[in-house]
C-alpha cells in the first residue's frame, strides 16, 4: 500500500533533469514560474465579487456570566469574525466599550452606532461593521422602533425597551457602476409581541423608502422565529405585494431543519430551538450561502447567540449566461508546507474564492494522524457548502480519499477504481451527481498514480472509458501528476475540453510552482466555455496551489 504522506512528485518535466548547468537549470526554473503566473485568462461573465455578511449577537458586556464573562470570550468572539471574513458585520447587544474594542480589533472596517437609549453612548447599540477598502459611505442614520421613529429613546407598542435601527448607505470603491447598497442592522424587543411585529412593517416600510435604487441587506437579533407574525411582516405577501427583502438561510436550504437555532445559552449543543437570528437582502441578489455559524470550544459558544452568515453575489443582467466556478484543491491532509494542520485555514482559502463546486484529494476522514476529524463534514460546516466523502483506502484507524464540495444538493455518488499495480495505494474516480441550473451534472474528483506514468494513462483511459456515454455534461478535476503535453493528458484530447486549454499553469510545489499537474477537464467540449482559470497565490495552506476555473454554462 503506498502511504499517502510518501509521495515523490516532480518538480520540473522535459528536459530539465538533463541540464547539468546550474545557471541553464535555474533560468529554465524561472520561466516555467513566469509562464505559470501569467497563464491567467480575464475574467468575464458572472465574476462579481460576493458580500460577506454576519450578522451576531455579541451580548452586552456587562452582564454577569461568569466563566462566560465579556473578558474571558471577547478574543474568542473577533476570531470567529475573523474566520468568516465578513465585509458587513451586524452587531446587537453591543456597548460602547465594546464597538471600541470591536473597532480596534477588526483593522479596515469603520463602524457606525450609538446608544438607543440617547442617541450617543448610552444603552445597547445595534452597531454594524463594513470593510472601508471596498465601501464609502455616502449616507448613514438610525431611527427607533416606535410610532415615532425619529424620535431618541422612544419604546414603542408594548416593548420593554428602546429599540434602535442602525443603517448606512454604501458605494463600492472598486465598482461604481453598482448599485448603491442600504445596509440596516437592528434588535427587536424581547418582550413586546405587538412591538415586534410592528416593527418588521416598520423596517418594510423604511427599505423601501431608504432603498430606492439600492440593493438592501438587512441583519438582526429579531427575537422571532420562522414563521411568526413579525417574520412574515418582513419576508411575506402584503396583500400582493413581494416584500423588498428574502430570508438569505432560506433561500439557500428550502427546506427548514431540526437544527436551526441560534440562541445558545453559551452552550454549544443547543441548537433545537427557534431560528431568531436572520439575514434578508433585496432580489438583486443570488444568494450563494448561507448558515448558522456553530463555532464552538469545548461546548461553549462566543457568545450566547450562533452568528449568522450569508455570501450573496449581485446578479448577472437578463440574458447573460450562468457561470460555474470550479476548484481544484490537493489539501495534502489539511497540512501545509508550515506543517500545521488547519483546516480554518483550508476553509477560509475555499471560501475566498466563492466556489460553486470543488474537488477536493487527499483528504482525512478520522484518522489518527489528524486528530479523528471528518475533514469533509469540517470543511462543508466551514464553507457552509454541502460535502461527500469518497474513501480509497483504509489508513490509521480511518480512511482516506477524495471529497467534493458544492453549492448544489448532490443526488448521487459512486467510486469508480481505477487501474494500479497490486499492494500498492489504490486510485479512484470519485463521481457525485448534482442538478445544475435545472441539469444533471456529473462531477469528479480523481488523484492519479504519484510514480508510473505507465499506470496513469491506464487511469486516464479508465475515467474517459467510464463517462464515455455518461448522457450528462461532466466535470473531471483532480491531482493528475502529469504535465500538460504528457501521455495521460493526451488521452483527454480529442473529447474532452481543459481550463487551461493545455498550457502550463504551475500549481507545484505550493511555495514556488514550477509546472502544472492540477487540472479542470470537461466533456462534451462545447457545454462550457472557459472565462477565467487562475492559480490562487496560497503557498501555506497545502503542498499544492488551488485552481479555480469560471466556466460558462452553454444552454442556459
Amino acid at each position: 500500500m503506498e502511504i499517502p504522506e510518501a509521495k515523490g512528485k516532480p518538480f520540473v518535466s522535459g528536459i530539465l533533469p538533463m541540464i547539468c548547468s546550474p545557471i541553464l537549470r535555474k533560468m529554465l526554473i524561472a520561466a516555467q514560474m513566469l509562464v505559470g503566473c501569467l497563464m491567467v485568462i480575464p475574467a468575464q461573465a458572472g465574476d462579481a465579487t460576493p458580500i460577506r455578511v454576519m450578522s451576531f449577537n455579541i451580548r452586552y458586556g456587562t452582564a454577569k456570566d461568569g466563566e462566560n464573562s465579556w473578558t474571558k470570550r471577547r478574543d474568542f468572539l473577533v476570531d470567529t469574525i475573523r474566520q468568516f471574513d465578513p465585509d458587513l458585520l451586524g452587531t446587537q447587544e453591543t456597548l460602547a466599550d465594546q464597538k471600541d474594542f470591536l473597532a480596534e480589533k477588526l483593522a479596515g472596517y469603520e463602524a457606525h452606532g450609538v446608544g438607543r437609549d440617547d442617541g450617543k453612548l448610552k444603552g445597547e447599540m445595534a452597531a454594524l461593521f463594513f470593510r472601508r477598502d471596498r465601501f464609502e459611505k455616502i449616507a448613514g442614520g438610525h431611527f427607533w422602533l416606535s410610532e415615532s421613529p425619529d424620535t431618541v429613546g422612544k419604546k414603542g407598542w408594548d416593548a420593554a425597551l428602546p429599540r434602535i435601527v442602525s443603517w448606512v448607505k454604501l458605494k463600492e470603491s472598486k465598482a461604481p457602476d453598482e448599485l448603491p447598497l442600504l445596509f440596516l442592522n437592528t434588535h427587536f424587543d424581547h418582550m413586546g409581541v405587538k412591538a415586534r411585529e410592528e416593527s418588521s412593517r416598520l423596517i418594510r416600510s423604511k427599505i423601501t423608502e431608504l432603498g430606492q435604487g439600492c440593493r438592501v441587506v438587512v441583519t438582526g437579533d429579531f427575537n422571532a422565529g420562522e414563521g411568526s407574525k413579525p417574520y412574515l411582516a418582513l419576508f411575506g405577501m402584503e396583500g400582493k405585494i413581494v416584500s423588498p427583502v428574502k430570508d438569505t438561510l432560506r433561500a439557500y436550504r428550502p427546506n427548514r431543519g431540526k437544527k436551526e437555532g441560534t440562541f445558545t445559552a453559551f452552550r454549544a449543543a443547543n441548537q433545537e430551538g427557534e431560528r431568531i437570528d436572520w439575514i434578508g437582502c433585496s432580489q438583486h441578489f443570488e444568494v450563494r450561502t448561507a448558515g448558522i455559524d456553530r463555532t464552538q470550544k469545548e461546548g461553549t459558544t462566543p457568545s450566547d447567540h450562533f452568528a449568522v452568515t450569508a455570501v450573496l453575489r449581485t446578479k448577472g443582467k437578463p440574458g447573460e449566461k450562468r457561470t460555474l466556478r470550479v476548484l481544484c484543491y490537493n489539501i495534502h491532509h489539511g497540512r501545509g508546507t508550515d506543517d500545521k494542520v488547519d483546516l480554518p485555514r483550508l476553509a477560509k482559502v475555499i471560501g475566498s474564492v466563492d466556489a460553486d463546486v470543488v474537488a477536493l484529494q487527499e483528504v482525512d476522514n478520522k484518522t489518527k494522524r489528524t486528530g479523528g476529524v471528518d475533514q469533509t463534514a469540517e470543511l462543508a460546516r466551514l464553507t457552509e457548502l454541502n460535502g461527500l466523502f469518497g474513501r480509497q483506502i483504509d489508513f490509521q484507524g480511518g480512511t482516506y480519499g477524495q471529497a467534493v464540495l458544492s453549492r448544489f444538493a448532490i443526488s448521487g455518488s459512486n467510486i469508480h477504481v481505477l487501474p494500479g499495480e497490486p499492494d500498492r495505494e489504490t486510485r479512484i474516480a470519485f463521481e457525485t451527481r448534482m442538478d445544475i441550473y435545472g441539469k444533471d451534472h456529473a462531477f469528479v474528483s480523481t488523484h492519479l498514480h504519484h510514480q508510473s506514468q505507465e499506470f496513469r494513462v491506464r487511469q486516464a483511459e479508465k475515467i474517459v472509458e467510464v463517462f464515455g456515454n455518461v448522457g450528462v455534461p461532466v466535470i473531471v478535476a483532480g491531482d493528475l501528476n502529469a504535465y500538460p503535453n504528457s501521455e495521460p493528458l493526451k488521452v483527454f484530447k480529442k473529447e474532452w475540453g481543459s481550463a487551461t486549454g493545455g498550457k502550463a499553469i504551475a500549481t507545484f510545489p505550493a511555495p514556488k510552482p514550477v509546472n502544472q499537474i492540477d487540472y479542470i477537464l470537461f466533456k462534451p467540449k462545447g457545454s462550457f466555455s472557459v472565462q477565467q482559470v487562475k492559480v490562487l497565490d496560497e503557498p501555506v495552506a497545502s503542498d499544492h496551489r488551488p485552481i479555480l476555473a469560471v466556466l460558462e454554462v452553454e444552454g442556459q
